[in-house]
């Protein structure tokens, strides 16, 4: 997400995209409702924001089995 020449503190630039702004981090249920968000910098490693978003969730959703996410979380979340 593109930020304003303001910035904040957690203000980063994507060295892939070359986007200055931040990351968002979200998980939804079947049916889109919205659980949980994690924003950092954008030049933050998208597989630790992965485990921080579920960690995030802190065991309030136990019946939740499975999390289907994005090619980007590779390496040890998948």
């Amino acid at each position: 997400m593109k930020t304003t020449r303001v910035g904040g503190e957690s203000c980063g630039v994507n060295g892939g995209k070359k986007v200055k702004g931040r990351k968002r981090h979200i998980i939804t249920d079947a049916n889109g409702l919205l659980l949980t968000v994690e924003i950092h910098a954008a030049n933050g490693n998208d597989g630790k924001a992965g485990f921080r978003v579920i960690k995030s969730l802190g065991g309030r959703f136990e019946r939740m089995k499975k999390i289907y996410a994005d090619e980007g979380y590779r390496g040890a979340l998948a």
